[in-house]
């Protein structure tokens, strides 16, 4: 990612600023939930990639408990600090190690977001709403765009045969979600159902006053979805989609050859 990440358009500065302000007051009741349901998650991987967690402001720490290894893919430098001091004050135990990774293996590179893997060997990946953020950082108006479908081909790889979870803008706007409870829905939710189920706003309502962030295609629709309210600062809303892998559903990566006539997990 550019060395301008403190500036970018889906975080950065103005996002610290805005939690600074208002994560006691108004963002407590989606972190809480959060929370609840990624310790839920299954997981059996040694090593986590948290991708694009920012300071981990929605996080909560105890969550890392359970991995060996926390490898951060956060290019914001200040984002970094920020969460390297939290996790610091934390009593975690047990703790795991950490590794910072600044530069993009993502966004602008998601060529990359394999060989990182690779590199990581076995490891978990959680999603920290960059996916809802890509048409922002990538400056794009269609869903189909060449960049974004670059990215969702990426992620939709690197989720075969390993434990992930992604929680993401699905849309968002002035226009209040009238769910007060976080609703599990046995799958993702289409547009439409979105509407009558979360807004009451009528069938107009997503082209409307309702800014859609393109998040679908990259995961299975089929698996169970979380859905939740969050008020990012008086008068925005962000309707916040969840959905991991299942133990019983995961993928098996296909075997490859390797030199020698050996065979192996694939790339």
């Amino acid at each position: 990612m550019p060395s301008d990440a403190l500036w970018n358009p889906a975080g950065g500065l103005r996002y610290h600023m805005r939690a600074m302000r208002y994560a006691a007051r108004l963002w407590e009741p989606f972190r809480w939930p959060l929370g609840e349901w990624l310790l839920g998650w299954q997981t059996r991987e040694p090593t986590l990639l948290l991708v694009g967690p920012s300071a981990g402001y929605n996080l909560q720490p105890f969550l890392l408990e359970r991995f060996q290894r926390v490898v951060v893919l956060e290019p914001d430098p200040l984002a970094r600090w920020l969460l390297r001091r939290r996790l610091g004050r934390v009593p975690l135990d047990p703790r795991p190690a950490l590794e910072w990774i600044a530069e993009d293996q993502l966004v602008f590179h998601p060529e990359r977001f394999a060989s990182l893997l690779e590199r990581l060997g076995p490891s978990a990946i959680l999603f920290c709403n960059v996916i809802g953020q890509l048409r922002h950082l990538l400056g794009v108006e269609d869903g189909e765009a060449p960049s974004l479908a670059a990215v969702r081909a990426a992620v939709r790889a690197a989720t075969v045969g390993r434990s992930w979870a992604s929680f993401h803008d699905r849309v968002s706007g002035a226009l209040a979600p009238s769910l007060e409870e976080p609703i599990a829905s046995e799958q993702r939710w289409s547009d439409q159902e979105l509407v009558d189920h979360a807004y009451y706003g009528g069938s107009d309502a997503i082209g409307g006053e309702l800014f859609d962030h393109a998040t679908q295609g990259f995961f299975p629709a089929q698996l169970p979805h979380l859905y939740l309210r969050w008020q990012l600062i008086p008068g925005s809303f962000h309707l916040i989609e969840a959905v991991a892998s299942e133990p019983e559903r995961v993928e098996q990566r296909p075997e490859v050859p390797r030199r020698g006539g050996e065979r192996g997990p694939g790339p």
